[in-house]
């Protein structure tokens, strides 16, 4: 009896020294992974298919030679791709003599393909190669959105209103030979700027170098207001005020700093209305007339430019509205759309089956 008591004991210390034997390893759940999609139109034609690129070892499942080609993972319904008789797992391998060695290579031989016309597959199947002719057909309103979560607004491009000024041309930059000087007619804001009422008078833009109006004290800032006694409105005052004092010392009253003052201008001397006075004052006018050409040339060419842009970006304004336009329509139309059952996962429809296991691509 003692003997036995010490067997069963010694049986039970063996057991509970032996360590518990592992829980035997539970395969993980295989996820469903969909992947959204959201597919906008492009145009040109398609075959109705959803492709992939195939791997390495794909290409030995499929009984192939060598990794070559796209596998059809799906076919749509009334499609050229279902007319011809193309099935799920078929490998294109050519494309109308081309050899196909990726999927983006096929989808984009396809759109530039013209709708209406028949092209040749080359289709392997279960290791076998046949060839296929399918007539492709315009790409419409195949590629259903496959939506899922908020609602993308696509900003309004607010497209400024853009204005380019106007150059003055020759006759808004008087000159006065007899002063030296360049001056411009006043406004209401420049006559409030500079100190003078009602914007009556010119303003001197530059006084040439050894000029008249340089040796009288004139300097580019100054508004003259008078000539003389007689008042000066505007640059045609001024000329005809110098013309009727032509070779005669002038007074001029300006204003500077908000302050009058009075300069005097010399008579001319007799090699200032000689000849080569007057060949001086005509190649200033020349060489002035050649630079304000200049400026407007390059007006024209900005003012092209800024049309061109213009142009452009009311496209893409458009562009932009009727891709809301399509991505609202698709929103509303899952929206219609009865929920899936498993609120975590949602169902491609037939059309975008292919494409949301993977990296399929529509043809």
């Amino acid at each position: 009896m003692m003997r036995k008591m010490a067997v069963v004991a010694s049986s039970l210390l063996f057991l509970a020294a032996r360590p518990a034997p592992a829980p035997p390893e539970q395969p993980a759940p295989e996820k469903d992974i969909v992947k959204e999609v959201m597919i906008f139109r492009s145009g040109g034609s398609r075959l109705g298919v959803s492709i992939d690129d195939i791997s390495a070892d794909r290409a030995k499942e499929l009984k192939l030679k060598e990794e070559t080609g796209v596998e059809i993972k799906s076919v749509l319904p009334d499609s050229p791709a279902a007319e011809a008789g193309l099935e799920e797992g078929d490998v294109i391998l050519e494309y109308q003599g081309t050899r196909v060695e990726s999927a983006a290579q096929l989808v984009r031989m396809v759109r530039e393909t013209p709708p209406g016309r028949t092209v040749t597959l080359l289709v392997s199947r279960d290791g076998s190669t046949r060839t296929v002719r399918a007539k492709v057909e315009e790409r419409e309103d195949e590629h259903r959105k496959f939506i899922r979560g908020h609602r993308i607004e696509i900003p309004h491009i607010e497209i400024p209103e853009i204005e380019i000024p106007d150059i003055p041309g020759l006759g808004s930059i008087p000159s006065s030979v007899r002063l030296g000087a360049q001056v411009e007619n006043l406004t209401d804001q420049l006559g409030e700027y500079f100190g003078v009422k009602d914007g009556q008078g010119v303003l001197v833009q530059s006084v040439r170098k050894g000029a008249p109006g340089e040796a009288a004290g004139l300097r580019a800032g100054d508004v003259i207001i008078r000539v003389d006694d007689e008042e000066v409105s505007d640059s045609s005052d001024l000329r005809s005020a110098l013309r009727e004092r032509r070779g005669k010392q002038l007074k001029l009253t300006i204003v500077r700093d908000r302050r009058e003052q009075t300069l005097t201008v010399a008579a001319p001397r007799d090699d200032e209305t000689s000849g080569a006075s007057r060949e001086r004052a005509r190649k200033e006018a020349y060489d002035r007339a050649r630079a304000l050409s200049d400026m407007e040339r390059e007006k024209g060419r900005l003012r092209r430019e800024m049309e061109k842009m213009k142009e452009e970006m009311q496209t893409i304004e458009i562009e932009a509205t009727a891709a809301q336009d399509e991505f609202e329509d698709a929103i509303d139309e899952e929206e219609d759309t009865p929920a899936p059952p498993d609120e975590d996962k949602v169902e491609p429809s037939d059309e975008a089956h292919g494409l949301c296991r993977g990296r399929a691509s529509l043809a």
